[in-house]
């Protein structure tokens, strides 16, 4: 029987390696104390490192964290009383109803207006760019579009490489780095990819009670191939 015991994530600046892909994004926030704008904007694939940029930026400002389920409900007086902010995975508000998502931009829309004059900063991180959003308030549209976006680029193999290596960490398995090598010349050059391969290679050795090896690599990379192509 499996057991989930749970996964040690590491989200420090230490732990975020820093290639050509988010060089630029790393950058920006190392300077954000000279940026003018109330605001930052990390747009990028999924898995590909934005959650861990925002971490680190929230341990070195203090900032609170939203997802934008929790925005229609935030209070107004908490905002006025907040330094800096994250709001993550912003694009994924146009899956709210029309009242939440409504609710959700006039928020949005005071917190950029209270920084911009109170000298405080919101990080935002989406996959997509505000224009494609869907936001009905124009003024919140042209307000996000005049901020700094940093994009986090596709993977070059040692950034994906390190990512792999990272997540095997996380779950505190060891992987020889020729297996990694090996599963690099076979894989989809993805971050969500290289997710779902190492989630299936530690729910696989659990199961068959063996260590991470080439021939278990290529056995999940098949499997999640064909089911890529059903």
């Amino acid at each position: 029987m499996t057991l989930n015991l749970g996964r040690r994530f590491t989200l420090t600046r230490e732990e975020y390696y820093v290639s050509k892909a988010n060089s630029i994004a790393i950058r920006a926030l190392d300077d954000w104390t000279l940026c003018l704008q109330p605001g930052l904007i990390i747009v990028g694939p999924k898995s590909s490192g934005k959650t861990h940029l925002a971490s680190v930026w929230m341990n070195e400002t203090g900032a609170d964290s939203f997802q934008v389920s929790e925005l229609a409900s935030l209070d107004v007086q908490f905002i006025s009383k907040e330094k800096f902010i994250v709001i993550e995975n912003l694009d994924s508000i146009s899956e709210l109803s029309i009242k939440e998502r409504n609710m959700a931009e006039e928020k949005i829309l005071h917190m950029y207006n209270f920084f911009a004059a109170s000298g405080g900063k919101i990080l935002m991180t989406a996959v997509t760019f505000p224009i494609m959003w869907n936001l009905g308030l124009k003024d919140l549209l042209s307000r996000l579009m005049s901020l700094q976006i940093a994009e986090l680029s596709l993977p070059d193999d040692k950034l994906l490489a390190a990512i792999m290596a990272k997540q095997f960490v996380d779950r505190q398995i060891v992987v020889p780095s020729k297996v990694i090598e090996y599963a690099m010349a076979r894989m989809e050059r993805s971050f969500s990819f290289a997710k779902k391969l190492v989630d299936e290679l530690d729910i696989e050795a659990l199961s068959l009670k063996k260590p991470i090896n080439k021939k278990l690599v290529n056995d999940v990379i098949s499997r999640l191939g064909s089911r890529s192509g059903n």
